[in-house]
This record gives C-alpha cells, structure tokens and sequence, in this order.
C-alpha cells in the first residue's frame, strides 16, 4: 500500500523512464514480489503521466487550429525581429524622410546637447560666468550663423535649449527648421556604474522615455539621439554591461519610433586606455555586433534610425604609432563588417580629438570608401568638443564677455573643414573655401529673381494699399479719362482699317460706271457701222432683182465689190486695235490707282479689267461671224440670181 501511494506522485515525461529505473532498484532487495508490484505501478504512471501530457499537447493544437487566422498572423507580427510592423506605413515613410536628410552628402550635425553643468565647466575655464543667458547667446550663435545650412544637416539640442528662444521671440527649435536645419534632443539622463563590474556603466532615463518623446516632439523636434558609453580596460568591458547598454539602445530606438522620433544610437567607446589598433577593432566588432542584433531583436526600423559612433582609434595611452591611413583602414573594416545597409549614414564623434585630428581622420575614410565603393552609407560628422573647442578659447582674456561675432567666423571656417572631410576632400594645411551665404538664397539666386527686385516689386502695391481716400476718389476721376484714352487708339486704328474698305468702295463704283459706260460707247459706235452696212446691202438686193442680162456686169463688179470689201476689212482692224489700245489705257489707269491703295484692290482691278477684255473678245468675235454672215447672204443672193 506504501508503494502504491508514493507511486501516486505525478511524474513529468521526461522522467518517467528514470522514475522506472529508479523504483525497480529500490525494490530489489524487498523480494520478487514487492519488487514486481513496484516496478508495475511505476510503469503504470509513467504511461498515465504521459498520455495526459500528449492529450494536453493535441488539446492545445486542436485549440489553435480552431481560431481565426487573423489572430495566427497577428501572434507572428509580434515575435522577435518583425522590423516595425506596428508602425503605420505613414511613420515609416516620415521616419525615413528624416533620416534621408540628415544624411545629407556633404553635411553633418553639430552636437550642441551637453548640460548646463558641461558647458558650465567649459564657460569657467575660458572664464566666462556660467548663466542661462550666456548659454543662450552661446547657442544661438551656433544656429543663426549665416551660411552654416552650407554644412550642416542636423543640430542635437539639450533639453533646457529646446524651450530656449532666440532674440527674435522664436524657440530654437523652429529657427533652425527655417534655416532647413532639423533640431534633435537629448533624452537620456546620466550613467552610473554596474555594482560588481568596477569600470562598467550604463545610462539612466528609459523610465518616463515615451511622455519625454511626446513633449520633445511637440516642442519640435525630429530625433534624439542615446549615449551609451562603454571603456577598453583589463577586464572590461564585460560581457555583461555589453548587453545591458545595447539592449538599453534597443528598447530607446523602439520606443522613440512609436512616439514618431528618428532614434540616432550611440554606442561610444571612450579612448580612455593603453588598448592598441587590433585591441579597438575587436571590441567595436563585437558591441557593434550586439547592438543590431539587439535592435533586430527588438522590432527595431532598420530603416528609421541612423547610427553615431566613435572612431576606432587606438588608446590614448598606447605606445603604437598609427598612421592616418591604418585608422581609416581599421573604421572601414568595423563598418563592412557589422553594418547594415539598411541604415542610410554614420555619424561619427569627435571624441576628445582636435578639429585637425578628427577631420583628418574622416578625411582618410571617406577617401577609403570612395577608392573601394563597396559602402552604401553617408559618412559624415556629429561634433561637438572638436568644434566647440577653439571659439571657447576666443573667450580668454575678454573680461568675461562672448565675442559672439569672432566666433561666428571661425564657426563658419570650422564647418567648411568638416564638410570637406566628409567628401574626401580635406586637404590638410589648405583652408577650403567658405561659403558665407545661406543655401536657401543661393538657390534662389540661380533659379529665380533676387530677393531684392520681389522686394521693389511689392513696394508699388504696399504704397496703394496706404494710400488715404483721398487719392483713391482722385484715382476714380481719372479712370474715364484713362479709358477715353484707351479707346482713342482703338477708334483710330479702326479707322485706319475703314479707309482702305472705303476706298475699294470707291473704286468698285467707279469701275461699275466705267462698265456701264463702255457697252453705251460701244454702241454708239457701232450704230455708224450698221448704217453703213445697211446702205450697201440695198443696192444688193436690187442686184438680185436685175435682169439676166446684167449678169456680166455683175461678174464684172464682183472683183472691184471684193476689193472695196478688203479696205472695210482693213479699216476695221485698226478700230478695233484702237479699242484694244483703249481699253489697256483704262486697265494702265485702273493698275496706277491700285497702286496707290492696297494690294487687295490691285489684284481686283487686274481681274476685273481681264473680264473686260474677254468681254470686248467675245463682242469681236461676233461682229466677225456677223460679217462673215451677210457675206455667205450676199454669195447665195448672186447664186440665186444666176441661176434666174
């Protein structure tokens, strides 16, 4: 009964066969039958154990397989690596329009983001009093510099400038968007160190992260930006604060695109150290590594964030010489190696270097990338000490006092650097040229009228609208007359186009009378004609009624008629070339008034005087058949007579 009731005891699978075993040997020395009562009661509850654990198991598929498949997709979605699929297509597509400009080719950021305590201990070393005011003017040099959207894509602000404002009334934030700037926060709070890992860090402020955003959001900005630094010591750094500082970026980079922020991530290995070149290359590996397998991990938009790093260099207390061209080598090797193509830029941080240093080093990695074209990303800069450093020198032996405008220059110069050397273009020892004029108006000078001409312009208008009522009553006296004006050009233009119609209207009366007036002279004419030809066929038909005895005389006369016949035929011709000559004297006359109107009424003349010619051909024509007529009369009349 004991066994029985200890074999009660509920026996997971995977232990069932040990639980067997185990029984089967407790029972060996108890004797054959104790031990055969054991072993089968054990085996018995291994089984039952193990059919419950298989119907639980069909229980839940059969569960799962009954349930809608949206659920199903929606579980998936939810896994690791899912790439953002709680993002809206819309925040996808506004995250990677950030990101798109801050990487910029040629342009970088400038990191103005250090506390009220940093720049304080900066402003007391060139000895300048640490005051709200100071660090207001201070950075507002650092944004309305004319000509500074040149070089700069970006501008990272600390929280306490984001609610500054300019001496215009206008908050930061919104000035540097007018100059096509894009404003950034800093969100993190301060480190501290891990307990147990001496020398290992990791930074405050993921609690409270997402009601931040949505105040720096609203304030204007459009990304932010997490510092996790980390140190190359004996021991360090130790796997552990690795992974806690990645996933701690990981977890900010979520959290800031849900809010609508573009996450710039910044792992920064300090320079702190003895460590040499291959020393810095592996640990880089290996916490850039761990960073986007983190991010990938944790849902993370590849595409919406952009990465901030330290360049690899060996440490400072190294006693190994490096080369320019080694470093650059080392930075490209890390990048090829960890990076994702699906991050458009890098921006890498001065760390403590020189403007001269940290630009000669880019220089060599954008030289490198371009000679091997193997690497997709903008490479650029986000400083802050490098820049920053020589105009707070500017401040020593002032009295306290900022001198804005001197920096402004050297600000200026310093860009110009930067800008070059993320190009490949730095040439050290040679100022590259600085350009002092806004991009906005730089464009506008070549693609459209300056501003000035817009200006005058718009002056005319303004004026009018100042004008008192007096003028505008004066304005309304003078409209008619203005219109009055108007209409005298238009009236005398119609005019002008009347004269000529007027003119052909004379012309045409005049040619109709002309017309009218021909066939009247024409008959006149030929009146004498008739009579003539009359008087001569009477005697004809006298002829006609003679005797056959004048028969001869007639022969005779026939060739003395035909002769007489041959002069009339002769003088006739000359009339009518006479009339022909009339009548081209007319057309010449006609021709010579055309000229003196339009071209319209010459060739209107021409046509109409060769009407009237064809005219005066069809009448010859007829005379001619009439002639020919009576005499083919007169030859039959002779006939007739001698046949009597």
């Amino acid at each position: 009964m004991e066994a029985f009731i200890a074999a009660r005891a509920p026996i997971p699978v995977s232990f069932a066969p040990v639980a067997v075993a185990n029984a089967a040997h407790e029972s060996h020395g108890r004797g054959s039958t104790g031990s055969a009562a054991t072993a089968s009661v054990a085996l018995l509850c291994a089984i039952g154990s193990s059919r419950g654990r298989r119907n639980a198991t069909e229980r839940r598929i059969a569960l799962a397989r009954r349930r809608p498949p949206a659920k199903v997709a929606r579980q998936v979605c939810h896994r690791s690596c899912h790439g953002g699929e709680h993002l809206s297509p819309e925040r996808k597509q506004e995250l990677e329009a950030i990101c798109q400009k801050i990487a910029t080719p040629g342009k970088g950021i400038t990191a103005t983001d250090e506390g009220p305590g940093t720049i304080g201990g900066r402003f007391e070393n060139v000895g300048v009093e640490n005051t709200e005011e100071h660090r207001r003017i201070y950075r507002q040099m650092l944004y309305d510099t004319p000509g500074i959207n040149n070089y700069l894509s970006a501008a990272i602000l600390d929280p306490e400038t984001m609610y500054q404002k300019d001496d215009d009334g206008v908050p930061f934030p919104q000035a540097l968007e007018k100059r096509n700037i894009i404003p950034g926060v800093k969100p993190h709070l301060k480190v501290y160190e891990l307990p147990g890992c001496p020398g290992d860090t990791v930074m405050q402020g993921l609690d409270s992260l997402a009601q931040r955003c949505k105040e720096y959001k609203a304030a204007g900005a459009k990304f932010a930006k997490w510092r996790s630094p980390l140190q190359i010591s004996r021991w360090g750094p130790s796997r552990l604060a690795i992974e806690a500082n990645m996933n701690d970026l990981a977890r900010y980079a979520l959290i800031c695109q849900d809010e609508g922020l573009v996450p710039i991530v910044e792992p920064d290995i300090v320079m702190k150290g003895e460590h040499d070149l291959e020393t810095a290359m592996a640990v880089n590996i290996e916490v850039q590594s761990t960073l986007y397998k983190a991010m990938l991990e944790h849902g993370v938009y590849m595409e919406g964030t952009i990465l901030k790093t330290n360049l690899v260099n060996p440490g400072l207390s190294c006693d190994t010489d490096y080369s320019v061209e080694e470093i650059a080598m080392a930075n490209t090797a890390v990048l090829r190696r960890t990076m994702p193509v699906a991050i458009r830029g890098v921006n890498f941080l001065s760390g403590g270097q020189t403007l001269e240093g940290a630009a000669a080093r880019l220089n060599a990695i954008n030289q490198v990338k371009n000679r091997m074209g193997r690497m997709p990303w903008n490479i650029s800069f986000s400083w802050s000490w490098a820049l920053q450093a020589p105009l707070l020198d500017l401040c020593k032996g002032k009295g306290g006092k900022i001198p804005l405008k001197e920096m402004s220059e050297l600000y200026l110069q310093e860009l110009a650097i930067a800008s070059a050397a993320a190009q490949g273009k730095y040439k050290e020892g040679i100022p590259p040229e600085v350009i002092r004029e806004d991009e906005e108006v730089k464009k506008k000078d070549a693609d459209e009228p300056t501003k000035e001409a817009e200006a005058k312009k718009e002056e005319p208008r303004k004026d009018e609208k100042k004008e008192e009522p007096k003028k505008e009553a004066e304005a309304k006296k003078e409209e008619p007359k203005k219109e009055e004006k108007k209409e005298e050009p238009k009236k005398d233009a119609e005019a002008k186009k009347e004269e000529p119609k007027k003119e052909e209207k004379k012309e045409e009366s005049k040619e109709a009378e002309a017309k009218k007036e021909e066939p009247k002279k024409e008959e006149k004419k030929e009146e004498p004609k008739k009579e003539a030809e009359a008087k001569k066929e009477e005697p004809k038909k006298e002829e006609k009624k003679e005797e056959p005895k004048k028969e001869a005389e007639a022969k005779k006369e026939e060739p003395k008629k035909e002769g007489r016949e041959e002069p009339r035929g002769q003088k006739e011709e000359p009339k009518k070339e006479e009339r022909q000559g009339r009548t081209e004297e007319g057309g010449r006359g006609q021709e010579g008034r055309a000229k003196e109107g339009r071209e319209e009424g010459r060739t209107k003349k021409e046509v109409r005087g060769q009407e009237g010619r064809a005219k005066e051909g069809r009448e010859e024509g007829r005379t001619q058949e009439g002639g020919r007529g009576q005499e083919g009369r007169a030859k039959e009349g002779r006939e007739e007579g001698r046949t009597e």
